[in-house]
């Protein structure tokens, strides 16, 4: 298939990786690579759970696998063999080797020299595998092999910015003490949210939590009591509630969550299944008996996020007044 330039950005698990590195470097090296070795084709390919994904693919004419191209993982290709070894692999001649007489880039495509190194991240694991291919034969010297080496080291040293970035990015919205979203990371995530079950035409609800005399329990068990209650909370929360659902603390004794439901008769189910999960952490690990108000508000076009968040509040000190009172 005709390469049509050639990066497939959406592999990187960052919202917007070129940010951080320059894309069109990458693109360069392996334009360099192919260039360098005089070779029709040159690639840096991720592993991913679909397969073997091309993320950048070299810019001539004669390559036929563009960037985005998804090979299914079981297949016999060079690039898994580099994976699996993770180990470099030189092909000089695969036409005279059995090995690869199933090997689709042999086969179908009619390559015959295959030159390729792993790329790993910064933790170990295998990003995938920086290469080379040729229609014909090859005899590449000792030097070529070394530059291969030496230019994913430049690939690899932009892999451990983008780890040390998606750390500092999970630390940026997750609260520390109950490592549940923080009120950013909230935001962040439900606005997504919305606008997915807007195109889905799925229902959503905001749930506006706080803790009853919160005060209280820190004036009369100490802080370390008060935090080690706000961890239950946030427990309860993600163990109650669906993975899909977004849930975070903005602060203080508020927590919020964003769940989707199918109509209001769930909404009430779901605020049972809270309460009666609440009552049945009560006074665990020793601590002190708590109770929690839950107000919501249900998610429509006419208002924004903050204004459901000030809509479920209101709906949530209705309920706190009304526990008060009886």
């Amino acid at each position: 298939m005709k390469n049509n330039a050639a990066i497939a950005t959406d592999v990187f698990l960052l919202d917007n990786p070129s940010d951080l590195i320059s894309i069109d470097k990458w693109q360069k090296t392996v334009n360099l690579l192919a260039e360098l070795f005089e070779a029709p084709a040159g690639f840096l390919v991720q592993f991913t759970d679909k397969g073997f994904q091309v993320t950048v693919s070299s810019e001539q004419e004669s390559n036929p696998y563009s960037a985005g191209v998804i090979i299914e993982p079981e297949v016999n290709l060079f690039c898994r063999k580099v994976v699996e070894t993770r180990q470099m692999l030189y092909v000089d001649n695969a036409a005279v080797d059995p090995r690869w007489d199933t090997n689709p880039e042999v086969r179908d495509d009619g390559f015959r020299s295959y030159l390729g190194v792993p790329v790993f991240w910064p933790c170990g694991t295998a990003f995938g595998t920086f290469c080379v291919m040729d229609y014909r034969e090859t005899a590449y010297k000792h030097t070529f092999i070394e530059l291969i080496a030496q230019l994913k080291e430049i690939l690899e040293s932009d892999l451990a910015l983008l780890g040390s970035y998606a750390q500092l990015q999970q630390l940026a919205i997750t609260d520390p003490l109950c490592d549940v979203n923080n009120r950013r990371g909230f935001d962040i995530l439900a606005e997504q949210r919305i606008k997915l079950a807007k195109r889905n035409n799925s229902l959503l609800c905001l749930l506006y939590l706080d803790i009853d005399q919160f005060k209280v329990v820190n004036d009369q068990y100490g802080h370390g009591i008060g935090d080690a209650v706000l961890k239950q909370v946030a427990q309860v929360l993600t163990e109650t509630l669906r993975e899909t659902d977004v849930v975070g603390r903005l602060g203080g004794d508020e927590f919020v969550a964003l769940i989707a439901v199918e109509d209001v008769s769930e909404l009430l189910t779901v605020k049972h299944r809270l309460a009666t999960a609440f009552e049945s952490h009560n006074g665990a690990r020793e601590l002190p008996q708590f109770s929690v108000s839950i107000g919501s508000a249900l998610v429509n076009d006419s208002v924004t996020l903050s204004e459901l968040l000030d809509i479920a509040d209101q709906d949530m000190l209705q309920q706190k007044q009304a526990t008060a009172a009886s």
